[in-house]
Formats: C-alpha cells, sequence, structure tokens
C-alpha cells in the first residue's frame, strides 16, 4: 500500500492504517530524532507526539509532499523547538554531578557552584534565539559545525560566526566571573 493511500484511510479514521504507518518510519524516525536531542528516551517521545498529532488532526490533515519528507520535517521541527524550550529547563535540572569535584577559587562550596551554574544558563537564555539554537546543537547536542549547517540549510561559515558570537556574549555577560565559569563550560560542554 503506497503512503497516499495509507493517509486517505487514515483520514477514514482507520486504525489499522495508522498502525501500519507507525511501524513503517517509527525506528528510523527515533533515530533521526536522536540525532539532535542527544536522547533516546525524548527522541521517543518526541516521535510519538508527532503521530498522536497525525492522529488528533487525521480528519483535517493535508499532506503536500511525500508522507516521508513531511514526518521527518515534523520530527525535525519539534526537535529543534525542544532544543529551544525544554533543553534549559533540563539544563536547570541537572544535578551538579560533573563539577561536584572541582575546586572554586579553593573554595569546595555547593552554593557557588550553584549560582555559577544558574548564572551560565541564565546567560545562554539571554541569547538571541539562532544565535542559542546553534549554540546548543553545537554544544549540547555535540553535533558538528556541518552537520548544523545542513540541518538549518546555512552555510559552515555562519554557525562558525554564530558560536563564536555567543561565547563572546557570554564572555562578556559573565566577564566577572569567566575564569571560573570556562572551567565549568569546558566541563559540561566538552
Amino acid at each position: 500500500m503506497t503512503e497516499e493511500k495509507l493517509i486517505e484511510r487514515i483520514k477514514n479514521d482507520d486504525k489499522s492504517a495508522f498502525e501500519s504507518l507507525f511501524r513503517m518510519f517509527y525506528p528510523d524516525l527515533c533515530r533521526f530524532c536522536v540525532r539532535y536531542v542527544r536522547d533516546e528516551i525524548i527522541a521517543e517521545e518526541i516521535v510519538q507526539e508527532v503521530y498522536i498529532n497525525i492522529w488528533d488532526r487525521r480528519f483535517l490533515i493535508e499532506i503536500n509532499t511525500s508522507v516521508k519528507a513531511y514526518l521527518y520535517t515534523a520530527v525535525k521541527n519539534r526537535s529543534f523547538n525542544y532544543l529551544k524550550l525544554q533543553l534549559p529547563k533540563e539544563q536547570n535540572k541537572v544535578e551538579l554531578e560533573h563539577i561536584a569535584y572541582m575546586e572554586v577559587d579553593g573554595e569546595d562550596d555547593d552554593q557557588v557552584k550553584k549560582e555559577l551554574y544558574r548564572q551560565i544558563n541564565l546567560a545562554i537564555d539571554r541569547l538571541p534565539n539562532k544565535c542559542k539554537i546553534i549554540f546548543s546543537l553545537s554544544k549540547n547536542s555535540g553535533m558538528t559545525y556541518k552537520e548544523i549547517a545542513e540541518e538549518l540549510d546555512i552555510s559552515v561559515k555562519t554557525v562558525e560566526n554564530q558560536v563564536g558570537h555567543a561565547l563572546r556574549k557570554l564572555r562578556a555577560e559573565l566577564n566577572p566571573l569567566w575564569n571560573k565559569i570556562i572551567v565549568i563550560i569546558i566541563i559540561l560542554f566538552v
């Protein structure tokens, strides 16, 4: 059965067609999503949300491209939304185990470490939207500049410039704490 026929059957409330569509693309979409979010559970949730959205809108859905292209685009967009909106929230919840052993100017004070971490996250949140997304894809998701450029349909040079711009803005905003923070950034993002 073709993808188009599956969609037509789904529009007619056919659950078995929806299950076929799910089985057809789900594993590949999850692997694709992990490239962005770097977490299998989050990737599965994002892909499931895409499928839930299709089922919820089944009577109204119009797909003007191939179903496969539609699904991959939807997953990519939801991955970017996750990185843009959810990742800062998740980062605030992250345990400070990565820096628990680190001394800050000879002090082993968890409060100082938590405050530094909070200041870093606030500074990252204040980056311009595009800059924050590129910085996050580079530093948090571990994507190469080339991968980011391909996914966002921009040049590698633009990615380099945006990451450099982010680092300059972070350095300027966090200047008083920069010597302490650079160690934390290296530990967290490398």
